[in-house]
């Protein structure tokens, strides 16, 4: 005779209560979940639940092309009780917030990352990525070398780069890139 397997925490923690109104299926596993707190933290599932789609009627959603571990984190941090997630999971659950349009799960991300023992590089690629002012304005200090800079752009004549090879930046969002310079006439300003 075989056990069924325990509920994961995922799972226990989208069980159906008499708050739940809605049931999302990802990777055939359920999340029973608040239509009005989901709407109020989300345009996407407000125009979701909320606006003339067929989904709107639907009993079960299905979500695709996301990990149940993942989505149901990103999920639980608008909730009373969020799936505790690290610095490791930081980005993906950034990049899932942007996705489904939930801001308020960037700010514990960005708490996380702030403490997380990544390099500067890394975190100021989120920040600048994920629009977190925060993280930002932590990691543009720790640009405090000419090493740092090095790292960065991969360049030793860094005012030469700045003038005429910007494009190693490109990635970043030109707000950014001004942080830099004003970081770097700081700190060598002769």
């Amino acid at each position: 005779m075989s056990e069924t397997p325990a509920p994961s925490i995922y799972e226990t923690t989208f069980a159906q209560t008499n708050k739940t109104d809605a049931i999302l299926v990802i990777d055939g596993k359920k999340l029973h979940v608040n239509k009005a707190i989901l709407s109020y933290h989300s345009e996407y599932f407000n125009t979701l639940f909320n606006s003339d789609f067929k989904e709107k009627s639907m009993p079960e959603i299905e979500i695709k092309d996301v990990k149940l571990e993942d989505f149901a984190t990103l999920l639980s941090l608008v909730q009373n009780n969020p799936i505790k997630c690290g610095a490791d999971d930081a980005e993906k659950i950034l990049e899932l917030a942007d996705r489904f349009q939930l801001p308020a799960v960037k700010r514990p991300m960005e708490l996380i990352l702030i403490d997380a023992n990544f390099n500067e590089n890394y975190k100021l690629k989120l920040a600048d990525k994920y629009k977190l002012d925060g993280l930002l304005n932590h990691v543009i200090p720790l640009f405090n070398s000419k090493e740092n800079f090095k790292t960065l752009v991969g360049n030793p004549g860094l005012f030469q780069w700045f003038a005429t090879n910007h494009k190693l930046l490109d990635p970043l969002s030109d707000e950014t890139k001004v942080k830099l310079f004003h970081r770097l006439i700081e700190i060598y300003p002769n």
